[in-house]
């Protein structure tokens, strides 16, 4: 099994480097059929189970979930963001957004194929496999609202050319602004409900396996923060209507304070929870 799944490790990066081209080469030139056509979108479907196979037999391999490495952490970002991507891309029947999402894809699984070596796990991922499906639970989360601040970022700059009355090629290609919006709030959900589930199986880990877990560390407290202002934030937003402008610089703004709380608590602070 060993020598299939370096196999795959070696073809993943060079799979979505493939479907990068299509989705480029799709954004470049104006398409005359149905998005609902495009081949690339299928293709795009069928890396990504490979993909999913490959982490299904490097976890047997390994006999636990692979996420204890930096290399197993990124091969499991990229698949989330394929994932994300195309359930936002099958939804909404956009595809010209798949071209800087994929180009992320090629590059994080690119990393970890360079990164991957075998590693002594930490025991509390192999006597505990509930603490690697919080590591799961938490990843997508995270990941779900990074596509969704993308996709805000995006609505933001095609917004301002708009006003400009000056769209270069980019920006032509780019789904119209209320597509945009609809594909960040469908990530923004997914990001709730995925951050959500990986709060509660990390409560429940805290709780009955842990012997010193601390609710006061400074990177749980920022993380059930931001839960909170996200959901809340999504309700407001659900129950009012609002749309536009704002709602983009929010999703995005709210993103990038997170990061950047992170950053300060993992230099500043001490933690005994350690993201990868």
């Amino acid at each position: 099994m060993l020598s299939l799944i370096q196999i795959v490790e070696l073809a993943l990066p060079v799979g979505y480097a493939a479907i990068f081209a299509v989705y480029l080469r799709h954004f470049l030139h104006d398409s005359t059929g149905s998005e609902s056509l495009f081949y690339g979108s299928h293709l795009l479907y069928g890396v990504l189970g490979i993909h999913l196979s490959y982490l299904v037999m490097r976890g047997v391999h390994i006999d636990h979930i692979p996420v204890s490495s930096r290399a197993e952490f990124l091969s499991l970002v990229a698949f989330c963001i394929g994932l994300v991507y195309a359930l936002a891309e099958r939804k909404h029947s956009e595809a010209n957004t798949g071209v800087f999402f994929v180009a992320l894809m090629v590059a994080t699984q690119a990393w970890s194929t360079v990164l991957m070596e075998p590693t002594s796990p930490p025991a509390l991922l192999t006597e505990h496999p509930i603490y690697g499906v919080h590591v799961l639970f938490t990843v997508f989360g995270f990941t779900a609202l990074a596509v969704s601040a993308l996709y805000a970022l995006m609505y933001i700059l095609l917004s301002r050319q708009l006003k400009s009355r000056n769209l270069g090629v980019i920006f032509r290609r780019l789904p119209p602004l209320n597509a945009l919006e609809k594909m960040s709030r469908l990530a923004t959900l997914f990001g709730i409900v995925l951050l959500g589930a990986g709060l509660a199986t990390g409560h429940f880990v805290g709780l009955y396996i842990l012997d010193d877990f601390n609710f006061a560390d400074p990177k749980i407290i920022i993380t059930y923060i931001a839960w909170v202002c996200y959901a809340l934030g999504y309700a407001v937003i659900k129950w009012r209507g609002l749309s536009g402008l704002r709602i983009g610089y929010l999703a995005l703004g709210g993103y990038l304070t997170l990061i950047a709380a992170m950053v300060v608590v993992n230099t500043f602070a001490s933690t005994f929870h350690s993201f990868q």
